[in-house]
């Protein structure tokens, strides 16, 4: 005879213990104080790094169609942060690099990612020796023991090196990276356009959220809001919430800067989106068979220069600063109220 307790297996599961979250369209921010800001332009939404300034808090996704060194070189120039996507030979990684490093007016605003198994020791030497000091260590799952040996590893290689790792969902895991070294952390799983870990996992929280979740338990290293921005806005709430950087995809994907070609199609212009995991990404970087897939690939709207688009969520933040009667992104934080909608 079956027991009950076989049969019912969520048994340990009470009402008490299921969270509710709150996404990107269930939440809204509130002005709650007279604004003495007299014009957007007078705010000053920038953010430091251990390795330097960030003029726009804003990074691109190391995704092999959103970063390579075109996108890097023209966000550093525009006061952003560009993360050199890995799925390339290391070669060609490293001239990538050292081109936009060289460009770049300020090298520090120059990332590259690297994986945490396989060549990423071979990747992260050749990488710094080309000057390359901020790595991001890239993978679906941050809270993994693997994530901390490679921290521990590259820590050991150049302590001031910044390094970025994740992505994590939750206080307990952004908690467990932190204490693992990292001095970044992306904060954010399956909220992407192109991923599908979500349908295929069951693994999902809204990104607003784990970002609210990992603002209340963060000690020291910074939160990157990762996942699912489409907007201004998105990026406003995220900041909003804790976030001190946002890491955008989608957004930058159909940019003349971002890697591949235009695309026409029944005469509008477009440029292909492939998440990390999908198919003909796994192919390229040597998989020819892959045995499971969780990345969708789409095309995106061709949209100009990637300039444009900085220019619009730097707009759009400053609008929502100066809503706030804030200044800098630490009086946004302070002085921001939020509703919940629906």
């Amino acid at each position: 005879m079956v027991s009950n307790e076989v049969l019912r297996p969520t048994s340990r599961i009470s009402a008490a213990d299921v969270q509710m979250a709150f996404d990107y369209d269930t939440l809204s921010l509130v002005p709650r104080l007279a604004s003495t800001v007299e014009h957007r332009n007078d705010v000053d939404p920038s953010v430091d790094l251990s390795v330097g300034h960030l003029a726009l808090p804003l990074v691109s996704s190391p995704m092999p169609d959103v970063t390579g060194e075109v996108m890097c070189n023209t966000l550093a120039q525009e006061g952003a942060m560009g993360v050199f996507h890995r799925f390339l030979p290391i070669e060609q990684h490293v001239a990538g690099l050292k081109t936009a490093v060289a460009s770049a007016a300020n090298p520090a605003r120059v990332a590259a990612a690297i994986g945490i198994t396989g060549d990423y020791q071979e990747r992260f030497h050749a990488l710094h020796a080309a000057g390359c000091r901020v790595f991001c260590l890239d993978t679906a799952n941050g809270a993994h023991a693997q994530v901390g040996r490679a921290l521990e590893w590259a820590r050991s290689q150049d302590p001031s090196c910044f390094l970025m790792a994740g992505n994590v969902a939750s206080k307990e895991a952004f908690s467990w990276l932190e204490d693992a070294g990292a001095d970044a952390i992306r904060v954010g799983i399956a909220g992407g356009s192109v991923c599908e870990t979500k349908t295929e996992t069951g693994v999902y929280a809204p990104t607003p959220w784990a970002v609210y979740e990992a603002a209340q338990v963060r000690k020291r290293a910074l939160i990157i809001g990762d996942s699912g921005v489409r907007t201004p806005a998105d990026m406003c709430k995220l900041l909003a919430l804790g976030a001190d950087l946002v890491m955008v995809g989608s957004a930058f994907a159909g940019t003349k800067e971002s890697p591949g070609r235009i695309l026409m199609v029944e005469g509008k212009k477009y440029k292909i989106m492939r998440g990390a995991a999908s198919f003909s990404v796994q192919q390229e970087a040597g998989r020819t068979d892959p045995e499971y897939v969780e990345g969708a690939e789409t095309l995106v709207p061709y949209k100009g220069s990637v300039r444009d688009v900085l220019q619009r969520y730097s707009a759009g933040l400053r609008s929502s600063m100066s809503y706030m009667n804030a200044r800098t992104l630490g009086e946004f934080r302070d002085n921001v109220s939020f509703i919940r909608i629906g």
